[in-house]
């Protein structure tokens, strides 16, 4: 009887260790700051130093990453491809990624026209066009990972114990508050967005096509920002 309690508690456990990765990247490996201020007080820094933007990307890739999909190994006895990280069905893949990289591109250019993400992005205040190739590439291992945790260990780790309509709302609701910090525009994007990715990924069975949309979404937004100010 304990073991079957202890069986049943695993997706509780998974939730929770999910939430303790989400607040140590967002709290300690941050490229920018989070600060409060009080009125008529100056600002004052509540998140740990920044830290250069590639570890940031290197630290999401393991806290958001490696470390989710080995607890949902310990915990649930889940592989890779159980958790989405396979390649899915590569034909609905496919028709994904053509729809989904123009309207990406078309958002990004949106974006970048908001003067809130501008205040924020690019990341690196140093950034430029010249050295955007591998700043692209690193930036892959942060929006993979987010992908991995949020569409993949919770979406597909949890939908056979709540269903699959509540595990999209509940990585949903994880995702828009793992947002918060950032400006207004994205985290008011990230609901919509994060319903829509879950529900792509459900059909066609693993996280990587809209990783890759999310990716380029992020990037052709900083490209376009850094070329509006060259």
């Amino acid at each position: 009887m304990n073991k079957l309690r202890l069986n049943l508690r695993s997706h509780e456990f998974l939730v929770l260790g999910t939430v303790v990765c989400l607040l140590a990247f967002t709290y300690g490996t941050r490229a920018d700051l989070l600060g409060t201020q009080r009125a008529g007080e100056a600002w004052s820094r509540v998140s740990f130093p920044t830290l250069p933007t590639f570890l940031h990307c290197l630290g999401g890739g393991v806290l958001l990453g490696i470390v989710p999909v080995t607890l949902a190994w310990l915990l649930l006895k889940r592989s890779p491809k159980d958790l989405g990280l396979g390649l899915g069905n590569m034909r609905q893949g496919a028709f994904w990624l053509a729809l989904g990289l123009p309207l990406a591109l078309l958002a990004g250019k949106i974006a970048s026209g908001s003067p809130a993400m501008r205040a924020v992005y690019p990341l690196d205040p140093h950034l430029t066009l010249s050295r955007f190739l591998p700043h692209a590439l690193s930036s892959f291992l942060y929006y993979g990972a987010w992908e991995v945790l949020f569409r993949g260990v919770l979406l597909f780790g949890l939908k056979e114990r709540v269903g699959s309509g509540m595990a999209n709302a509940l990585q949903t609701a994880l995702s828009v508050i793992g947002h918060f910090g950032r400006p207004i525009d994205e985290v008011f994007a990230a609901l919509p967005a994060g319903l829509v990715f879950g529900w792509i990924d459900l059909k066609v069975g693993s996280v990587w096509y809209v990783g890759v949309i999310h990716w380029v979404l992020g990037m052709s937004m900083e490209a376009f920002i850094l070329g509006g100010a060259q």
